[in-house]
């Protein structure tokens, strides 16, 4: 039996999304996006978290021709650790598979959920709820149409 390996982000691409097709024929984009978190450094930057986002086949397609720098999105999907040889060494990236991406009109937390809730090290049973319902109003309002279709999931390479 399969464990679950799933995460929900909000946030904006922070450079266009670009195709590249792999040896086995399949299609994958690449983005990245940045989430902000819900704290300021004490110069009073924000502080954020900037992730690589990897999109296959159709909704790779669709990725390339609507998602541009400063896109905001939400972004569900799974994550991925990937090792790569450079002439340091071996190297390891985590990065996040995308499932589906849905364009989003402003933050999904906004006025929405206690920033000070949001910034605990443990959030309580009633904050996750509240946190998940909130994913869950978004997708149930959100357009279908960027779900990508069904596809092979053997995309290794």
């Amino acid at each position: 039996m399969a464990d679950l390996n799933l995460v929900a982000l909000t946030g904006f691409a922070t450079r266009d999304a670009t195709l590249r097709q792999k040896s086995s024929g399949q299609v994958k984009a690449e983005f990245s996006f940045e989430v902000d978190r819900p704290f300021f450094r004490a110069t009073g930057e924000p502080v954020s978290d900037l992730f690589l986002v990897d999109v296959w086949e159709d909704l790779g397609r669709w990725a390339v021709d609507n998602i541009k720098e400063g896109t905001r999105l939400l972004v569900v999907g799974t994550l991925n650790k990937e090792s790569y040889t450079t002439r340091g060494g071996r190297e390891h990236l985590t990065i996040v598979k995308a499932k589906y991406i849905q364009p989003m009109e402003a933050s999904l937390i906004e006025e929405q959920v206690d920033v000070e809730e949001l910034k605990r090290d443990c959030w309580d049973q009633e904050m996750l709820v509240a946190t998940v319902e909130l994913l869950e109003a978004a997708l149930r309002n959100g357009s279908h149409d960027f779900a990508a279709a069904p596809h092979d999931d053997s995309e290794d390479f």
